[in-house]
């Protein structure tokens, strides 16, 4: 079982001091002839420890979307299974006064559905795979690039040039990638959402009439 303590921390966003920790690296690198190879080398290193980061959070968020899509489906499915069985069972003796209550635990089956679409749980958490895979990805190839230009000569100032030109585009990735799944999160919630209202205001209308 997880614990409520580990439960909250997969529910903290991500946590701004990483930039504070960024800028402080920065400040510690040398930029002379002697140290500028080096000093690449820790500004990429920089950069990617906010690629891990980003990976480590969505690992953390798939991990609350997955609990939270598989409580919702499976209460879902149990509460829709009682609510169709009750109405079969009516010359059992046990079950006779239960027949009424099968649309009350179909309203609950939905329910449940409805939780699952509105917090995000199976679609958050293919989604939250999805991303994840997709920074592994870039962090791979990233990597295997920086070591490329490591392994060639740092001597001219094209060739320097060459190195800030990686780590940006690194950068530039990374963060095109984040804004864009935010973007798509943003957009699923407010369908979900108007679905939702939409659904309350039909069935207040029908109860109205």
């Amino acid at each position: 079982m997880i614990s409520i303590k580990k439960f909250l921390q997969r529910l903290r966003p991500e946590d701004p001091r990483r930039i504070n920790a960024f800028r402080n690296k920065l400040e510690a690198l040398k930029w002379d002839k002697q140290n500028v190879v080096e000093s690449l080398s820790g500004l990429f290193a920089a950069v990617d420890n906010l690629a891990e980061a980003e990976v480590n959070y969505y690992y953390r968020r798939r991990g609350t979307r997955a609990l939270i899509s598989g409580l919702s489906r499976f209460t879902a499915w149990l509460l829709g299974s009682i609510g169709l069985l009750l109405p079969l069972l009516p010359d059992v003796q046990l079950f006779k006064d239960w027949e009424q209550y099968g649309y009350v635990f179909l309203a609950g089956a939905a329910s449940c559905l409805a939780a699952n679409s509105l917090f995000g749980g199976t679609d958050g958490h293919i989604r939250f795979v999805s991303m994840q895979l997709q920074l592994e990805k870039l962090i791979t190839a990233s990597r295997v690039n920086w070591c490329k230009y490591l392994a060639g000569t740092h001597e001219t100032d094209a060739e320097i040039a060459e190195g800030f030109s990686l780590i940006l585009a690194y950068a530039d990735s990374l963060h095109t990638a984040t804004i864009s799944e935010t973007g798509r999160w943003g957009e699923t919630l407010l369908a979900e959402l108007a679905k939702y209202q939409s659904s309350i205001d039909a069935r207040g209308s029908a109860q109205g009439k």
